[in-house]
C-alpha cells in the first residue's frame, strides 16, 4: 500500500502527486516524535545488583545551537553520591522514531559492571528541539557536542558508542572524522545502512510488482529522485550525501555489526558490506529478528563483552604510557644527577 502510492506520486500529476509526495518526505524527515515526560525515564538514584547509580539530566548546545537532551548514568559510591574515579562512558544513539529511553535496553546490566552509559534525545526527537530527522547528516552535530562534553567531564575515562539504526550511521560518520576517531574506543553497531538511496531503492524494488504496467527501472529511479529533491526542499539536506559505507572505509575503532536476518527495512546486506569494507578490526553476528523486535540475549551479552574488552585494552595502553613516561622523567633525573 505504501509504495503503490509511493511509485502513483511520481507518475500522476496534480495535487494527488504533490499530497503522496508531502506525506512520504514526512515519513523521511519527519517521523512521528517519541512523546515522553521526563518522569518515565524513571528515578534519578537506583540501586543495581547493590550499585548505586544515579542519573544527571542535562541540556547540550550543538553548534546549530539547538538544545539536545541528555542523560548520563553513573555508578557512584553510596556514601558521598559521587564517582570515585573516572569510568568508561558507552554513548547510546537511538533510531529515527526513538528516543534517549531506548539506552533502558542497556543501561542496568552496564552499570552493574562499572560502564556509564550517556543518552541523549536526537535534535528533532524526544524533548530536544528541532523539526526534522536528517538521518545521520545533521545527527552527527548532536554526537559531537556529547564527544565535546563527555571529553572534559572528570567522571569520564574512555569513550565507546552503541548505535541502532539511525544511531549507527550517526557514530559510522563520527567516527570516520578526524576530530574525533581517536576518542572513540569502540563501536556496537545495529542494523545499519550504507545509505539512505540503497535503502530507499530496495523497498522500491521490493513493492514494484504490485504496480501493473509500470516501467520497472525508470519509476523506481525516478520515484527515489523525486523524493529526494522533496527533502532537500522541506528539511535542506541531500539523502545522498548520507553515504555511510564511505565512511566506513575511514574508520579504525574496533567494531562489532549487528542486524536481524528478517530486517525488511534494512536489509541485512547493507551490514554484511559495511562489515566487508570498514577499515578497522571488526566482527559481525547476524541474528534472528526483525528490525525493531528484541535483541536476542546472546547478542546484547557480546556487546557488553565486546566493549568491556575494548575498555580494557585502552586502560592497558594508558598504563604503559604513563609507565614510559615514568621510565623517561627517572633517566632525565638521573642524567642530571650524573652531569651534577
Amino acid at each position: 500500500f505504501f509504495f503503490f502510492f509511493f511509485f502513483f506520486s511520481a507518475s500522476s500529476p496534480g495535487e494527488t502527486s504533490q499530497r503522496m509526495t508531502d506525506i512520504f518526505t514526512g515519513l523521511i524527515c519527519r517521523p512521528p516524535r517519541k512523546q515522553y515526560t521526563v518522569e518515565e525515564l524513571g528515578p534519578a538514584k537506583f540501586l543495581i545488583q547493590e550499585q548505586m547509580c544515579v542519573r544527571r539530566d542535562m541540556e547540550l548546545c550543538n553548534r546549530r545551537q539547538l538544545k539536545i537532551k541528555g542523560s548520563h548514568y553513573l555508578p557512584v559510591h553510596a556514601d558521598t553520591m559521587q564517582v570515585t574515579k573516572p569510568v568508561p562512558c558507552v554513548v547510546y544513539l537511538h533510531g529515527n522514531s526513538g528516543s534517549r529511553i531506548d539506552a533502558d535496553d542497556i543501561v542496568d546490566s552496564y552499570l552493574a559492571v562499572g560502564i556509564a552509559v550517556f543518552s541523549i534525545d536526537f535534535g528533532g526527537c524526544g524533548l530536544s528541539e528541532g523539526d526534522f530527522v536528517t538521518l545521520g547528516w545533521r545527527e552527527r552535530d548532536d554526537l559531537e557536542c556529547v564527544l565535546d562534553y563527555l571529553s572534559t567531564n572528570k567522571d569520564t575515562a574512555c569513550i565507546a558508542l552503541f548505535g541502532r539504526s539511525m544511531g549507527a550511521a550517526t557514530a559510522l560518520l563520527v567516527a570516520s572524522d578526524d576530530r574525533y576517531y581517536h576518542m572513540i574506543k569502540g563501536m556496537v553497531l545495529d542494523s545499519c545502512y550504507t545509505s539512505v538511496r540503497q535503502v530507499l531503492m530496495e523497498l522500491a524494488h521490493k513493492y514494484v510488482g504490485k504496480v501493473p504496467l509500470v516501467p520497472f527501472a525508470s519509476m523506481v529511479e525516478k520515484a527515489v529522485d523525486l523524493l529526494r529533491e522533496a527533502v532537500l526542499q522541506r528539511a535542506g539536506f541531500d539523502l545522498d550525501s548520507v553515504n555511510i559505507l564511505q565512511a566506513a572505509r575511514h574508520c579504525s575503532s574496533p567494531v562489532l555489526f549487528g542486524h536481524a536476518d528478517d530486517d525488511q527495512l534494512v536489509l541485512a546486506s547493507h551490514t554484511r558490506n559495511l562489515f566487508a569494507e570498514y577499515g578497522g578490526q571488526k566482527d559481525i553476528n547476524v541474528f534472528e529478528g526483525d528490525h525493531n523486535s528484541i535483541r536476542p540475549k546472546q547478542f546484547q551479552e557480546q556487546a557488553l563483552a565486546f566493549l568491556q574488552k575494548c575498555f580494557k585494552e585502552t586502560e592497558e595502553e594508558l598504563e604503559v604510557e604513563e609507565d614510559i613516561k615514568k621510565a623517561a622523567a627517572a633517566a632525565a633525573e638521573a642524567a642530571a644527577a650524573a652531569a651534577a
